[in-house]
């Protein structure tokens, strides 16, 4: 899903990133292991939650480019905040970078960061 919110910025570490012009978050998931004792006489399975994976954050801003290639592999802090969004991760992997660029007009890329 993504969203569009004028006014709202993404840092990562201490770079501002730009204005957000997309926000798309995926693959969020929890897997979960079963649990049951062998001993149990109800007729009912028991689970907790094992591994979570927080998926995929890509953002796409408008703007001089704040990143650099010499960044993909490294971790950092993500903050995306403006008029009614607030979100906070502490560990974002710088995974992906593209842009494209216009003579005249401000340059708009997108950043892929994985969540751990």
């Amino acid at each position: 899903m993504a969203n569009v919110s004028q006014g709202t910025t993404a840092t990562w570490g201490n770079v501002t990133l730009g204005e957000v012009v997309s926000i798309s978050v995926d693959g969020v998931s929890a897997d979960t292991v079963e649990v049951t004792p062998r001993t149990s006489t109800s007729r009912f399975k028991r689970y907790r939650r094992a591994d979570v994976d927080l998926g995929t954050v890509s953002v796409t801003l408008r703007g001089a480019a704040g990143m650099s290639s010499t960044s993909v592999g490294l971790t950092a802090s993500l903050s995306i905040s403006g008029q009614g969004v607030s979100w906070s991760f502490n560990e974002a992997v710088f995974e992906k970078l593209g842009w494209q660029a216009s003579v005249g007009e401000l340059q708009t890329y997108n950043v892929t960061f994985k969540i751990t």
